[in-house]
């Protein structure tokens, strides 16, 4: 008798370059049959994003590879009735579904379509245990958060501080499924080598690198970073690899001879940057993850982040340094010791191997098990 592979539904905002790797990858394992449902085709056509300040469209291959399908694209959006309609009519036609997060007015009308329908439904969202919320509003939020999360068949967790989430609200199961990036892309070899890379914006190769990469604004606090170099007993190089509200301040700051803000980097680049840092940085002040460290990380760099960094329990303790968020002579001890570290030529692996527990064929796994642990468990019933 011939078993047919479990047909997984995923609702996702749009095709953006952290997630579609993962449905290709999920796709070329074919030990599922994925079926991918955007909620638009934002980040596929160039859009202003606010943050950056420029009009963004990732360059890189984002919709081939695996079945897909938008409820809406741009210049052919369709009235709420249809939209509802056509959510309605994809739903039932998989075995189960992944709703990423529970923000969206759209990932509520799936769940509660799931819910009526008696189709599972599994949670893939970034959220903590306590979140940003206050008062009230973290009261009506977790009362929210417990019947979504209990009512699933189980929550994908990211990392240690998600799958708190998933605990604290009752969910049946949890599968590992981490936050993850396509890490052999940012692993292998760059196109562009250091030298020539730091030649281009002006900078010599005789001293370590130091990156921040993200929007310059000031909930990333990027000037803690400038702040902090400044208090080193030694020379750095200070590469600000984005765009934002930020970029002019910081670029007036630096010593051009020292550092450099780039403007926005598409993701063909950006690997090259990569392996031409020493140490990531990320400053934030709340961060649910922080997906820049993993591909930093795959390309051999060490991690400085705040402790309002989600990663930093699964990625960088142990590791990297993490330090308390806005504590600029605390980032600056912290970015003292990785200098330390960077002298042993075996630190770049070091970084490598321990990302690597975070990988793309890891999440892969996670969404397998969760899904055919499901269609076991309705064999079993029957």
């Amino acid at each position: 008798m011939v078993h047919r592979r479990p047909r997984l539904g995923i609702l996702a905002y749009g095709p953006i370059q952290y997630h579609t790797p993962l449905y290709q990858r999920l796709a070329r394992r074919r030990n599922i049959e994925l079926d991918v449902m955007f909620l638009s085709d934002k980040g596929y056509h160039p859009v202003m994003d606010h943050g950056f300040g420029v009009p963004v469209a990732w360059d890189i291959d984002l919709l081939s590879g695996y079945e897909h399908g938008f409820l809406t694209r741009d210049g052919n959006h369709i009235g709420l009735f249809n939209r509802i309609s056509k959510l309605a009519r994809w739903l039932p036609a998989h075995d189960a579904i992944v709703v990423n997060g529970y923000s969206s007015p759209w990932m509520l009308s799936a769940i509660a379509l799931c819910r009526t329908r008696g189709l599972p439904y599994f949670l893939r969202t970034s959220s903590h245990p306590t979140g940003l919320a206050t008062g009230i509003r973290r009261r009506v939020r977790d009362v929210g958060a417990r019947v979504i999360v209990s009512g699933s068949a189980g929550g994908l967790s990211m990392g240690q501080l998600n799958e708190q989430f998933y605990n604290k609200f009752g969910a049946k199961k949890i599968f590992f499924a981490p936050n993850s990036v396509d890490d052999e892309r940012f692993a292998s070899p760059p196109t562009v080598g250091r030298s020539e890379l730091l030649a281009r914006w002006g900078l010599g190769d005789g001293r370590p690198v130091i990156m921040y990469c993200g929007k310059l604004y000031p909930g990333k606090r990027p000037l803690d970073l400038v702040a902090a170099v400044k208090l080193l007993s030694q020379e750095v190089t200070t590469i600000f690899v984005g765009d934002g509200s930020l970029a002019e301040h910081i670029r007036t700051s630096l010593d051009p001879s020292l550092g450099a803000v780039t403007g926005f980097v598409n993701q063909s680049e950006l690997p090259s940057y990569y392996h031409a840092a020493d140490i990531i940085v990320q400053p934030s002040q709340a961060e649910t993850w922080g997906l820049v460290i993993n591909e930093a990380m795959a390309a051999g760099a060490l991690p400085v982040v705040s402790d309002g960094v989600g990663a930093a329990p699964d990625l960088v303790s142990g590791l990297g340094e993490v330090y308390p968020c806005g504590d600029v002579p605390g980032l600056a001890v912290a970015l003292s010791r990785c200098l330390e570290r960077i002298q042993n030529p075996e630190t770049r692996c070091h970084a490598q191997r321990h990302v690597a527990r975070y990988s793309l064929e890891r999440t892969a796994a996670g969404f397998e098990e969760a899904v055919l642990a499901m269609a076991s468990g309705v064999a079993a019933r029957r």
